[in-house]
Order: C-alpha cells, then structure tokens, then sequence
C-alpha cells in the first residue's frame, strides 16, 4: 500500500536507511516511523533530529509532512541525479512496464558489454523511478517498490563491478528498503547476499558470514517460500564466506548444500534478478570459486574448466571472472593425498585471457584481480604464457 507521505518515504530511501534502520537512529520503534509514513505527526522534540537524519532543513521536513499545498522535490546523494527530471503527473501500468522492461535490458547488457556499458544508464533510471514515487497510486505501489529495488540491486552489482564500494552501500540500502515496502522477502534476502559480497571483496569473511546467516533465516522459512535458487545461489555465497573466514568444514558443508538444492531449480521459475543463476554452468563458476576459497585446487580446476567451457560466449563478464578463478585454481600449490594440479602455464593464458576480457568490459574489478596474481607468476617467467601476460599488464 502506497504511503500516505510517499515524500517523507522516499527522502528516508535515499539516505539509504529502511524503517527500521532510520527507527534505530532517532531511537524510535519502527511502527512510529511507519506511522509517520502513513500520515501521523513527529513528536515535536523528533523533527529537529529526523530532519537532520535525512539530510532536510526544518522547512523541507515540514512541505514533506504537510504536502499540501506546497511541493518540495528533494535533491538526491550524488549517487543518485534525481533533480531536473520532469515527473509524470501519474504513474500507470505501461509506463511502470517500460521502466521495468528497461531495467531488464541493463542486466542483459551487463552481462554481454560489461558493467561499464551501462552503469550510467542504471543509476539515471535509478533516479528517476525515485523522482516517481510521489506520483504512483496505492494499487501500482507493491510493484512500483519492487522494480525500484530491482533497479537498485543491479546498480549495488555494477557499483562493485567499478570498486565504488560506498555508492555500492548505499544502493543496496535503497534495494533493501524497497524490498521490505514491496513485502519480497526474496529479493530482501537475496540484497543481503549482495551486502555481503562487498564483505567478502573487501576480505572480511565474518562480517559476510553474519549478513548470509541472516539472509539464509529468511530462505528456510518455509511460511516464504523462497525460491531454491535464491536458497542455493545464497549457500555458495556463504561457503566462501566460510572459507574466507577460515571455516573450511562450514564451508564445505554450505557448498553440498548448495548444490543439492539447486537440483530443484526450475529454470523459468528463477526471478529475473537472479537470472545469472538458473544454469548449470553459473553453478559450476560459483563453485569453483568457492573450492578455489576452500584451497581445493584439483576440483576448483575441473568445476571451473567445466564451467569455462559450458558459459555462453557473450557472457563476457561472467566469463572473464571464471578465467581469473580458474588461473588462481591452477595455481594453488599441491595438497598432500591430491594428485598435483598446479599448471602455471595454463594459469598464465587464462589469466592473459581474463585481462583482456577485463579491458573489453571495463571491469575495474577484474582487472585489479588479475594484477593481484601477478607476484604468483614471478617464478615462472621463462614461460612464454608469462612474459605474454606480463607484457599485457605491463
């Protein structure tokens, strides 16, 4: 149900704060915040300190509580250029439709041109579906919040494609606030995953352990019914973790349970934000990367060359990503009771491979990866795959 301040709503959305979040700031229960939203007054003592919260003058905060007759169209963080975008006077079903058929060709060219080809694009849509808002009427508002969130979600991802980690936070605040308004307790566990991605890159595997765990409360709640691949999508994704963090048996343990779960994946019933997923190739990328985690070289290699060979070619980004594990894998030195795997030869062309893929995407992620292998090919440097890659780089 569309809130009865829409205005007051989505100002607390762009700051990146939920109800909950922003209730726990002013030291308030949530359903106070909830009430404000929906028409009740702030306590006079409140407006000072919410107000400040969401980045207002007092004056802002009150056309925002009492919208008539005065308008205010509120300036978003710079991660979101929302001002000078003419606002339809209502939202209708069509328009809604081509917002979300827009967002839906974003992640297609994300995944085929990299994230570069359309990271501007996804945020300025971003901004204007929040310049919508005050315009969506009571019985579009669940879906409107939901493709809002959806949008959100696909900026956080090509936000950290970019290494722009803190627009990256604040977009997966915004994504998980539009799930919780558009009640998707999927799409809400699925934004925690990606919250703890940016853990995971940043090498803090407990911290991602704690949003998963959180994320994974939610998939096996069986009154949600959350999809299976959303639940085995978020099992790899606490393996590494796990790994990460040291765990290796909690690791392992998440990474079988991932892929028995994926056995009841139906590929046309996974939502379209997850859309990566419903393939057994993205499974087996996944996994690899996790064994990679789990210092497992042999089957991080034979998981992630499967992989390797089964991706769709124009799935460049995904495939660059898999070639840079798939180097690491190969260079993961001997374990004792394992037959040897380490080939740095091999290691040297697929990660030659994933540098120029990295180049062509604009993956500023993926390029700072490869760099981060460099030191591991320094005793090989007779190989020509080396001094290939080397002079590449270089």
């Amino acid at each position: 149900m569309a809130p009865k301040r829409p205005g007051l709503a989505r100002a607390r959305r762009l700051v990146g704060h939920t109800q909950e979040t922003l209730a726990e700031v002013l030291k308030v229960d949530a359903s106070t915040v909830r009430r404000w939203e929906a028409g009740g007054q702030p306590a006079t003592y409140v407006i000072p300190r919410l107000a400040k919260v969401l980045g207002l003058t007092t004056s802002e905060l009150d056309a925002l509580l009492h919208p008539e007759p005065v308008a205010v169209t509120i300036v978003a963080q710079q991660h979101l250029p929302t001002s000078g975008v003419p606002m339809p006077r209502t939202v209708h079903p069509e328009l809604l439709t081509q917002y979300e058929t827009l967002t839906s060709t974003y992640r297609q060219l994300d995944y085929q041109a990299g994230s570069a080809s359309v990271y501007n694009e996804t945020v300025a849509q971003l901004g204007r579906l929040l310049n919508m808002a005050d315009n969506v009427p009571s019985a579009l508002y669940q879906r409107f919040a939901l493709a809002l969130g959806d949008t959100a979600q696909l900026a956080a991802w090509l936000a950290i494609d970019h290494q722009d980690y803190g627009a990256a936070r604040h977009y997966t605040s915004l994504a998980l606030s539009s799930a919780q308004e558009g009640e998707d307790p999927e799409l809400h566990a699925y934004v925690l995953g990606i919250m703890s991605y940016i853990h995971l890159h940043a090498g803090r595997g407990t911290d991602a352990v704690r949003l998963l765990l959180a994320a994974l409360r939610l998939a096996e709640n069986r009154h949600f019914g959350i999809n299976p691949a959303v639940h085995s999508w978020l099992s790899e994704a606490i393996g590494e973790a796990h790994a990460l963090a040291g765990d290796t048996q909690a690791g392992a343990h998440a990474l079988a349970q991932a892929e028995r779960l994926f056995d009841r994946v139906t590929p046309d019933e996974v939502p379209a934000w997850l859309g990566f997923f419903n393939g057994h190739e993205h499974v087996m990328r996944l996994k690899g990367r996790c064994l990679v985690r789990l210092g497992d070289g042999s089957a991080a290699t034979a998981a992630l060359e499967e992989a390797e060979r089964a991706l769709p070619v124009h799935y460049v980004r995904e495939r660059s990503g898999t070639l840079i594990d798939l180097a690491t894998a190969r260079l993961l030195p001997t374990r004792v009771g394992q037959p040897a795997t380490a080939n740095p030869e091999a290691a040297a062309a697929a990660a030659l491979e994933a540098w120029e893929l990295a180049i062509q995407t604009g993956s500023g992620r993926n390029q700072r990866r490869v760099r981060e292998l460099v030191p591991q090919f320094t005793a090989y440097r007779q190989l020509g795959s080396t001094r290939a890659l080397l002079e590449a780089i270089n």
